[in-house]
């Protein structure tokens, strides 16, 4: 049997409103979820590695199970990465994944990627989780600049569902994933960001998906 992982998005959480209508649905389907909080209770050191190794950390407590990754937004690139360093992981369904992460940041925060002396130690970002300001290590996009070269080529499938609204990632970011990958669905949505005004079909898609493909 494959089991599946949702990956949460950036300052975001397991219990997202979205993340638990995931569980609820896959509860109902007798499909087995799993939901980890990607930040680690540590939202402030969070980086791309941790949150990967968390994931390679799941797949590799079950040897010989088989996985398919859920991905909502920064939860999306992690699964990304995650995939090009697990044969486990035979699926990909993506939502509004933050794909060109490190450049997306930089550019708008102003700051120059080859160079972070200018950048400061610490910055502060709204948590949704949190419905907060809270402090975030920028060594996260230090980090990130390891996993900015990892090119994700590996040939499994993937569906992605992006809206077309999305005020904080360009839809074109998953447009050109799309395009230049063969394996890789992308539907466009009337939506924004957050999905979540298509959340019902959005599952019952991602299901029909994984259905068709595992």
């Amino acid at each position: 049997m494959t089991e599946f992982i949702y990956l949460h998005g950036f300052a975001s959480g397991p219990g997202s409103q979205k993340a638990r209508v995931f569980k609820d649905r896959f509860e109902k389907a007798r499909l087995p979820l799993t939901i980890p909080d990607l930040q680690q209770g540590n939202f402030e050191n969070l980086t791309l590695t941790n949150q990967v190794s968390l994931v390679q950390s799941i797949i590799d407590e079950k040897s010989g199970t088989r996985f398919a990754l859920i991905g909502s937004s920064m939860g999306g690139y992690v699964a990304a990465l995650t995939a090009e360093t697990r044969k486990e992981i035979e699926a990909l369904y993506l939502m509004a994944p933050g794909f060109n992460f490190l450049n997306r940041w930089m550019e708008n925060m102003g700051w120059d990627k080859n160079s972070f002396s200018s950048t400061p130690d610490l910055i502060r970002v709204f948590h949704y989780g949190y419905n907060r300001e809270v402090t975030l290590n920028t060594h996260l996009f230090r980090d990130a600049m390891h996993w900015d070269s990892l090119p994700l080529i590996r040939n499994i499938p993937i569906r992605v569902v992006h809206g077309i609204h999305d005020e904080t990632i360009n839809i074109q970011e998953s447009r050109d994933f799309a395009e230049s990958r063969p394996w890789c669905q992308l539907k466009e949505l009337d939506s924004d960001h957050g999905l979540f005004s298509c959340i019902d079909w959005i599952i019952d898609d991602c299901m029909k998906f994984f259905r068709m493909v595992i």
